[in-house]
C-alpha cells in the first residue's frame, strides 16, 4: 500500500490553500452558513470498506459542523447505476436527522456503472428554493466525491454542466484513491467552476485534509480568484547558460518545500527564483513542460495542464501565488510518489527533477523511490539547499555532489540548472 498522501491540484492558488487554509481565516466548520451538497460515488470503484470510509467521512464532515436552517445545510446525492437522493437541504438542516440519512439511507450501490450525469440531473431538478436553498449571503457549494471516470452521458461541455455551474457559487472535487489520480486528472478539474478547485487523496486517512479543505471552501469570499498575468515577452537567459533555453525539450518535475523552515521573505525568494528559472523556456508541446509538486506536512500536485495544452501562465501564475504552511514536515517520499504517474504515461526523452528546500527532515527515506525512478524512467535530478537549515551531506547523500547547488549559491540557482540541462550533465 501506498504512504499516505494528499494530494491536491491547482491552478491559482491565491484562492486553494488546501489543508492549511483554515489556520489562515477566521471562517471555520463551526461559523460556516452555507448550503453544501454533496454528490458521492457509490459504484464498484471503491470497495464496501472504502465506501464505509466516505460514510464516515460525510458523517465527521456534517458532526464538526453547526448545522441548522440559519447555519450550514448539508444535502447529499449518491450515483452509480441509478442516482440516490440521501437527503435534501432542507432535511439536512437538522443534524440528527442528516446523521441518520448518512448511516442508514444512503446505500453502497456497488455497480460498475458511474452515472453522474444522472445524479447532477437530480441535482439540478430538486435543489431549489423549494428543497430548502437559500438566497441572500448563504454560499451555494457543489461537492463531487468520485472514486474512478464516470460512464453515461458525458457531463464535461455539457448543458447541464453549464447550468449547475450557474446555480452553485463553488464547484468542488474530490478525488478518491489511485483509479481517480490516475482516470481523472483531467475530468475532474473541468467539472469545477475554477482549476484550483481539485482535491486528490490517494488513502482513505487522508480525508481529514479534504474536510478541512472543503469547509475553506465555504467561507465566504474565499472563491475570488486572481489571476496574476504572466509576461508578455519571453525573458532574456543569464549568459552564463551554454545553450538557447528555449530550444530544449524537458519535462520538469519542480518539488518545492512550503514548510516553514525558511523565513517569509526567503520563501518569496526562493518563488521568485524557481519564476526566474522557468521563464526563459519555450513552455508548448514541442518544447518543455512543466509539473509542481509542493511538500511540507503533505504533499499537494499542483494542476498545471501537464501536457494538456499548458501555457507559460499556467505554471508561472502556480509558483508566483504558492503559500507556505505555518508548520515543519517534509514528506519528500509523498511528492515523489504523487509524479509517478506522470513518470509513466509521458515518454518525454529528457526528464528532470527539481527539488527547492530548506529541510531534510524527510518523514520517510525517500532514497529508494527517486533511484527507482531513475532506473525505470531515466529521471535526472537536482537540488537546491535553499537554506543552510537542509543538510548538505543528506542532499549530496541523495542526488551526488555535482547536482546540489549549496546555499551559498542558491539565491540565483535557475542559470545553474539550465546549463546543466544544456549539457545534460546530471549525477
Amino acid at each position: 500500500m501506498l504512504p499516505n498522501i494528499s494530494i491536491a491540484l491547482l491552478l491559482l492558488v491565491s484562492s486553494a490553500y488546501t489543508s492549511h487554509i483554515c489556520l489562515q481565516s477566521s471562517c471555520s466548520t463551526f461559523n460556516v452558513e452555507a448550503d453544501i451538497v454533496f454528490v458521492v460515488d457509490s459504484s464498484n470503484s471503491l470497495d464496501q470498506v472504502s465506501f464505509e470510509n466516505i460514510r464516515s467521512f460525510l458523517y465527521s464532515f456534517v458532526s464538526s459542523s453547526t448545522i441548522s436552517n440559519v447555519d450550514s445545510q448539508v444535502a447529499i446525492y449518491a450515483y452509480g447505476t441509478v442516482a440516490q437522493t440521501v437527503t435534501s437541504l432542507s432535511g439536512g438542516s437538522n443534524l440528527a436527522a442528516l446523521q441518520n440519512a448518512i448511516n442508514n439511507t444512503l446505500k453502497y450501490q456497488g455497480s460498475s456503472e458511474r452515472n453522474i450525469f444522472q445524479a447532477l440531473s437530480k441535482v439540478q431538478a430538486e435543489v431549489s428554493s423549494s428543497s430548502g436553498l437559500r438566497d441572500g449571503d448563504f454560499k451555494k457549494v457543489l461537492v463531487v466525491v468520485s472514486a474512478d471516470s464516470w460512464t453515461g452521458n458525458s457531463i464535461i461541455g455539457s448543458s447541464l454542466l453549464q447550468q449547475i455551474q450557474k446555480k452553485f457559487d463553488v464547484i468542488l472535487a474530490v478525488g478518491v484513491g489511485i483509479k481517480a489520480i490516475k482516470n481523472q486528472n483531467d475530468q475532474l478539474p473541468k467539472l469545477s467552476t475554477a482549476l484550483t478547485n481539485t482535491f486528490y487523496v490517494a488513502t482513505m486517512d487522508q480525508l481529514s485534509y479534504a474536510s478541512a479543505w472543503i469547509s475553506a471552501f465555504s467561507c465566504p469570499g474565499v472563491q475570488v480568484v486572481t489571476q496574476t498575468p504572466g509576461p508578455s515577452t519571453m525573458p532574456t537567459q543569464a549568459p552564463s547558460v551554454s545553450c538557447p533555453v528555449k530550444s530544449l525539450q524537458f519535462d520538469v518535475y519542480i518539488i518545492v518545500d512550503v514548510s516553514n523552515k525558511a523565513s517569509p521573505s526567503s520563501f518569496t525568494k526562493m518563488k521568485a527564483a524557481i519564476h526566474d528559472f522557468i521563464a526563459p523556456f519555450t513552455i508548448s508541446g514541442s518544447g518543455s513542460q512543466f509539473v509542481l509538486v509542493t511538500t511540507g506536512m503533505d504533499s499537494e500536485l499542483y494542476y498545471t495542464a501537464f501536457h494538456n495544452g499548458q501555457t507559460r501562465k499556467d505554471i508561472l501564475t502556480a509558483v508566483d501565488n504558492l503559500i507556505q504552511d505555518d508548520v515543519a514536515g517534509q514528506t519528500l517520499n509523498m511528492a515523489l510518489i504523487a509524479i509517478q504517474g506522470y513518470l509513466a504515461q509521458y515518454k518525454t526523452n529528457n526528464k528532470l527533477l527539481t527539488y527547492f528546500t530548506s529541510t531534510t527532515d524527510w518523514d520517510v527515506n525517500p532514497t529508494d523511490t527517486l533511484n527507482g525512478y531513475k532506473s525505470n524512467y531515466g529521471l535526472k535530478s537536482v537540488a537546491v539547499q535553499w537554506s543552510s537549515s537542509a543538510s548538505q551531506s543528506k542532499l549530496t547523500s541523495l542526488f551526488g555532489a555535482d547536482c546540489v547547488n549549496t546555499f551559498s549559491d542558491s539565491q540565483n540557482p535557475g542559470p545553474w540548472i539550465q546549463d546543466k540541462m544544456c549539457k545534460n550533465s546530471f549525477c
